[in-house]
C-alpha cells in the first residue's frame, strides 16, 4: 500500500482490505474515474458543491480535521488511493493535505463509495490547530480531491470545489475550541481557555 503520499506512476493503491476484495470493476474501465467530493452526514454522503462548508471535526488524536468522502464510477474499488488538498486562492499556498488507500463498494445508481461511518476511509485533512497566517474557519477555500486505482496515473480522476471550512459543532465549548485552533498563528496553550480567548462567532467569507 502506497501509505501517507501519493503513488508513482508504476505503484498499484490497496486499501487494507484489497487483498480479500472481489468486487467487480465499477463502470467502464477505458473510461478515466470520474468522482464526487463529499462529506458523510448521519451515516449519508452529501455532495460538496461550490461555496458549501466543509465541517471542521476534532478526530481522535486532536486537533481539527476534515474528512473527505467520495463517489466514483469507472474505478476499480479494491484498490483506490484518494488524495485531498486544501489550497488557499489568495496566495496559492497549499493549507494542508492528506491521502491514503481505501476501498469501495458498489451502489445501486452506478456509483461505489466507501464506508462512511469509517473515517479511515476518507481523507483526513488536518487543517488546525493553524500554525499559518491565513485564518482557516469561515475562510473560502479550494478543495482538491484525486483518486488513482490499480490502472495508474493516466486513469486517475479529479474534482475541484471552492469550500468554507466551517465550526458546526453545537456544544459552545466545542466550537469555540474549533475557533480558536482555527484562527491563524497558532501557539501551543493559545486555547486553553476557548470560550474566553476565542474570536467570535463570524458568518463573514475571507476571500
Amino acid at each position: 500500500m502506497c501509505g501517507a503520499v501519493a503513488c508513482g506512476p508504476g505503484d498499484a493503491p490497496g486499501g487494507p482490505d484489497a487483498a480479500s476484495c472481489a468486487v467487480a470493476f465499477v463502470g467502464d474501465r477505458s473510461l478515466a474515474i470520474e468522482l464526487l467530493p463529499g462529506v458523510s452526514v448521519a451515516g449519508q454522503f452529501v455532495e460538496l458543491h461550490d461555496g458549501d462548508p466543509l465541517p471542521l471535526v476534532t478526530p481522535p488524536q486532536g486537533g481539527h480535521v476534515s474528512f473527505v468522502f467520495v463517489h466514483a464510477r469507472n474505478v476499480d474499488p479494491c484498490r483506490v488511493h484518494i488524495s485531498a488538498e486544501v489550497r488557499s486562492p489568495r496566495t496559492s499556498h497549499i493549507a494542508a493535505a492528506e491521502s491514503r488507500d481505501i476501498v469501495l463498494a458498489p451502489r445501486s445508481d452506478g456509483w461505489a463509495e466507501p464506508d462512511l461511518s469509517d473515517i479511515s476511509s476518507a481523507a483526513n485533512v488536518p487543517l488546525c490547530p493553524d500554525y499559518g497566517d491565513e485564518p482557516i474557519v469561515d475562510t473560502m477555500y479550494t478543495l482538491t480531491v484525486r483518486l488513482q486505482d490499480s490502472r495508474g496515473l493516466p486513469s486517475g480522476g479529479e474534482s475541484q470545489r471552492t469550500v468554507v471550512p466551517s465550526c458546526l459543532e453545537t456544544s459552545i465549548y466545542e466550537n469555540a475550541l474549533c475557533r480558536c485552533e482555527c484562527q491563524a498563528d497558532y501557539t501551543l496553550g493559545k486555547c486553553a481557555n476557548p470560550i474566553e480567548g476565542g474570536p467570535a462567532p463570524s458568518n463573514t467569507n475571507h476571500e
